[in-house]
């Protein structure tokens, strides 16, 4: 238990300090190597399908006495919640900054404050997700720790080019790349913070899953295939999957129910 104490705040500041890397790296990306874009978030996106079938789904299961129908439905929920909620509110977890620089449109100006707070929430989520691997225990925590660090990856690609192409000033990128960062740690403390009974827990893990998907083919896909037309950009996705697959079965995530 005290060991399980430790661990938990480590992996959380560890979590932290790769997502902020991660992001500024992205943003790297997105100044020098542009048409790599569609390709970097097409390989993020099989890397979050990937992860919400081959881990999310079979513990939820797991967790909600086997169900599988169950564990679908909490899934579906997720999905078409996430739908709704981008689709009737102005929050937008926006990933189109990298296409708008890549053909010199800066008009589409709505990942400002509004795009901020949408990528914010994206992330918080993200790490409400990874409190709740870590619950479980086992590997699924890693490869939920994986899925952030690498979709801030493709945050910070669409922060940060947006910003450059809008002429912001160095402090405002920063600041942005900041928050997108660190939400997932208030994600994770929050998501720790509140007891989860077994059940309550399959179903988050299952709703997460929904929330996995449709990051992954409803926003993070389109958007790849929007700023690289090319075949490789289906490779790049059919490699994420296969990555996290792999990562899954060395981390213990897959194949031990």
């Amino acid at each position: 238990m005290i060991l399980s104490l430790v661990m938990v705040p480590m992996t959380a500041v560890l979590v932290s300090a790769g997502a902020f890397l991660s992001a500024l790296l992205g943003g790297v990306l997105a100044v020098r190597a542009v048409g790599q874009v569609g390709l970097v978030i097409a390989f993020g996106a099989g890397i979050r399908i990937g992860a919400a079938f081959f881990d999310l789904i079979p513990e939820g299961t797991e967790h909600l006495g086997g169900s599988l129908d169950m564990a679908m439905i909490f899934t579906a929920f997720g999905f078409l919640a996430f739908y709704a909620v981008e689709k009737l509110t102005t929050i937008h977890v926006g990933h189109e900054a990298a296409s708008e620089l890549d053909h010199g449109q800066a008009a589409h100006r709505h990942i400002g404050l509004v795009g901020a707070i949408g990528m914010s929430l994206h992330s918080f989520l993200d790490g409400v997700a990874l409190a709740a691997g870590l619950t479980v225990g086992g590997g699924l925590g890693l490869v939920i720790a994986a899925v952030v660090i690498i979709h801030r990856f493709s945050d910070g690609i669409g922060v940060v080019s947006f910003l450059l192409a809008s002429h912001r000033s160095h402090e405002d990128i920063y600041r942005w790349v900041a928050l997108v960062a660190l939400a997932p740690v208030f994600g994770v403390a929050v998501g720790l913070l509140l007891p989860v009974p077994d059940v309550v827990l399959g179903a988050m893990l299952a709703i997460f899953a929904g929330f996995f998907l449709y990051i992954g083919a409803a926003e993070l896909l389109p958007e790849a295939h929007r700023s690289d037309r090319s075949r490789w950009v289906v490779v790049a996705t059919l490699a994420g999957v296969i990555a996290i697959y792999a990562f899954s079965v060395f981390a213990g995530a897959v194949g031990g129910h």
